[in-house]
């Protein structure tokens, strides 16, 4: 009990505290003695060995139990974790520990693998080429209100583990041995179905056959990729591949026809393409070449009318300056190309000689000579 001491008028309370003493040697019976005490008594279980054997066995199941919470994420894998039942995150690759059943639940699952689902057709068994088609799935109605035979392969991967594995409750595909639980069931397969439908039902039929199957493509997988994201299945949507789209077998040979009389008429169009690709660069060259042509031509001549009519610039301005001596020298100018291809002669009183040049050149005909006359400086201006 607590004891009050004055001192100096202060005063301090302390409990009392006994003498320590040194405890007894511990020895095994007291160990053995003190887990007994710890341990309740079970009905109808006998001495205390008994109770530490169960002892022992509830410890090492323990430690079985926790054991099992080790699991390892691998490098394309995902681990969703669930404590009684409710999502609590994503373990990423490595090694990890949660909590085992019941407590806890894990699911690892392979992220990056691609998946493939067949819709209007089942492929047959591994090793054999054989598909089998699935007529309710694959026969619909084009925007022209043809009947057309469409078999689709949807590549896709899970994007979401955790919308993948609890945002969906499908009742799982049987025909594609997809469990139930997982949206890859029948909710992507009328997710599929729905988009080709609704892309084909918009379409002529010979956008689906022949020119437009690209785009047909491009078209579905948009459609799919909007309608998972609403319904939020956590599935991406990588690829989607038109296999075979045919008509009905009772109009098959007919489509046929048409599609090789498009081909024939492509061809056609292209032989007139490469002929036009040939011919049209052979005809912009000759045109070219004419019209730089005609450009040379017609600088040619108008530098050459420049030419004379600064000559006679020249000509007038020598005259204006000196007139007697500039018609003179035009005057000669004039005479030294004419003579020269003019038959000439000589005049005298007595009678009429033909002009000889002293050239050295002697015309050979019988009328006459006729040749190149000398200028009238070496002919002494006889006329």
């Amino acid at each position: 009990m607590p004891v009050t001491e004055e001192q100096g008028g202060v005063a301090e309370n302390y409990m009392y505290r006994p003498p320590q003493q040194q405890d007894p040697q511990v020895t095994l019976d007291d160990i053995i003695a003190r887990i007994k005490a710890g341990i309740p008594n079970f009905p109808g279980v006998g001495g205390g060995g008994v109770s530490i054997v169960i002892t022992i066995i509830f410890l090492v199941s323990a430690g079985i139990w926790g054991a099992t919470g080790f699991y390892t994420v691998g490098p394309d894998q995902e681990g969703a974790l669930r404590l009684f039942g409710r999502f609590t995150g994503i373990a990423e690759e490595g090694l990890h520990w949660w909590w085992p059943a019941p407590i806890g639940t894990r699911n690892v699952v392979s992220v990056t693998t691609t998946r493939r689902m067949e819709l209007g057709f089942r492929s047959g068994a591994e090793g054999f080429s054989v598909a089998q088609a699935v007529p309710v799935e694959s026969m619909m109605i084009t925007g022209d209100e043809n009947i057309v035979d469409v078999q689709v392969v949807i590549q896709y991967r899970i994007g979401s583990l955790q919308n993948f594995l609890f945002e969906v409750d499908d009742p799982g595909d049987v025909d594609r041995g997809v469990p139930a639980g997982s949206p890859a069931g029948r909710t992507l397969r009328d997710i599929t179905e729905t988009a080709v439908r609704q892309v084909v039902g918009a379409r002529p039929i010979d956008d689906v056959l022949t020119i437009q199957r690209e785009a047909v493509q491009t078209e579905i997988l948009d459609v799919m990729r909007s309608l998972n994201s609403f319904y939020q299945t956590g599935i991406t949507i990588q690829q989607v591949l038109l296999q075979n789209v045919n008509p009905p077998a009772e109009v098959q040979n007919a489509f046929e026809d048409v599609v090789k009389a498009r081909e024939d008429r492509d061809r056609v169009i292209n032989l007139a393409q490469a002929y036009e690709a040939d011919q049209i660069p052979k005809a912009e060259g000759a045109a070219a070449k004419i019209v730089e042509e005609a450009q040379g031509f017609k600088d040619g001549r108008i530098a050459k009318a420049r030419g004379e009519a600064e000559g006679f610039d020249a000509i007038l301005e020598s005259y204006q300056k000196s007139p007697e001596v500039t018609r003179r020298r035009l005057y000669l100018e004039a005479m030294e190309n004419i003579l020269p291809g003019i038959r000439k002669f000589v005049l005298s009183d007595q009678n009429v000689l033909p002009f000889l040049p002293l050239d050295g050149t002697v015309a050979g005909s019988s009328s006459g000579a006729s040749a190149t006359a000398p200028s009238p400086a070496q002919s002494g201006g006889q006329q």
